[in-house]
């Protein structure tokens, strides 16, 4: 079975935490691929003014363009009238076929705020996801289900 992680996030700016985890994850979870999904914007945060989706599909693709293994998707940036997690884990889940495990990469603080996320539960119970370590943001399970917690693994 194939295994794809997608790590969705502003990258407002892409920096060399995104790249480390780009560069780590898919040895420590045998991941056949790994994807950038830069957001439209995120709903979520309706105070916050990203740069142009341009301008950080741009950045992402200049840190990236040594990382051959690395790739960029634009499934939110081709739907910015859909941005939630939830639609798109839709799509790439029937994009992918029954042969793809996908796993969606958070950050510690998105994971710590994820049941302000639009049907979380249902999105956390559709996928994989791994959430990876913040400075100064504890990976605490308090605020999900244990049918959630099963199904994250933290590093």
């Amino acid at each position: 079975m194939k295994r794809i992680a997608y790590f969705g996030g502003s990258f407002d700016p892409v920096h060399r935490a995104h790249l480390r985890i780009a560069q780590k994850l898919p040895q420590l979870f045998h991941l056949d691929e790994f994807y950038f999904v830069p957001a439209f914007h995120a709903p979520h945060k309706p105070d916050v003014k990203p740069l142009s989706a341009y301008h950080r599909f741009a950045m992402l693709a200049a840190a990236t363009e040594n990382e051959p293994k690395v790739k960029i998707s634009t499934v939110e940036l081709d739907a910015p009238e859909k941005p939630y997690t939830i639609e798109t884990a839709g799509k790439l889940l029937e994009a992918s076929g029954n042969d793809t495990q996908l796993f969606f990469v958070i950050g510690a603080d998105s994971w710590r705020d994820i049941t302000v996320w639009r049907e979380w539960e249902k999105l956390l119970l559709m996928t994989n996801f791994i959430v990876v370590d913040r400075p100064g943001v504890e990976i605490d399970f308090s605020h999900v289900t244990n049918e959630v917690t099963q199904r994250v693994a933290a590093g």
